[in-house]
């Protein structure tokens, strides 16, 4: 039972015999011979495995799925992340009904830019941020909604990176420090530009609560 189980977990993971050997730092044959029922792994490997193959020690004994009815909600990492990424949403909402109307005054007044442009830069984005960990973190405290997939959580990875790299380039277009040289190609090397002509920001902003959904997704074993 625990072979079979172990091999279904270890293609769910998208992992071969040696590459789920070289991680428990045991051979490809011993875990060829846990597959096949002809020698069982002692009560630590058991632990070591299942961390392995991002699973619960139940899963390998009973099965994958075994472990959904039994979840254990409000787990104490969940439940932290869900309190900062809250804190800090507060925060920002705070700042959106007190400091952004003052800063938006300050700027009429003196014409300066830069307070202003700061805030938007950073505090906003960062609201986003955490609206997109919030999401999924506070679902985790009731479900387990952890991907299993190793390669699915790859891909999450790599969205959430360049959700966070295209925020990056729209901010530096917004606050003119593009190298001069991508300046003169932007009508023609990047789109993100037509966001700044019309003032869109906020669907930039959004890229940012993609990132820190995917990101949490991807991170969350």
């Amino acid at each position: 039972m625990v072979g079979r189980n172990c091999k279904r977990l270890r293609q769910r993971a998208g992992l071969t015999q040696d590459a789920l050997a070289e991680r428990l730092h045991v051979t490809r044959q011993a875990v060829s011979a846990w597959e096949t029922g002809k020698n069982q792994p002692d009560v630590e490997t058991l632990a070591a495995l299942a961390e392995a193959l991002s699973a619960d020690v139940r899963e390998l004994i009973y099965g994958p799925g075994a472990v959904g009815e039994g979840y254990a909600r409000f787990q104490r990492r969940y439940v932290v992340c869900t309190v900062l990424c809250a804190a800090v949403v507060i925060a920002w909402l705070i700042m959106e009904l007190t400091l952004k109307p003052y800063l938006k005054l300050q700027r009429a007044q003196t014409y300066e830019m830069l307070p202003s442009m700061v805030y938007l830069l950073t505090a906003a984005p960062l609201g986003y941020l955490a609206v997109g960990c919030l999401i999924p973190s506070l679902i985790s405290l009731w479900a387990d909604i952890r991907v299993r997939s190793a390669r699915a959580r790859r891909i999450l990875l790599v969205v959430g990176l360049l959700a966070l790299a295209y925020y990056v380039v729209w901010a530096a277009a917004y606050s003119g420090m593009l190298p001069q040289v991508l300046n003169e190609w932007r009508p023609w090397w990047l789109w993100v530009m037509k966001l700044e002509i019309v003032g869109n920001d906020m669907l930039c902003y959004g890229f940012m609560a993609v990132s820190g959904c995917t990101l949490f997704l991807s991170l969350n074993r």
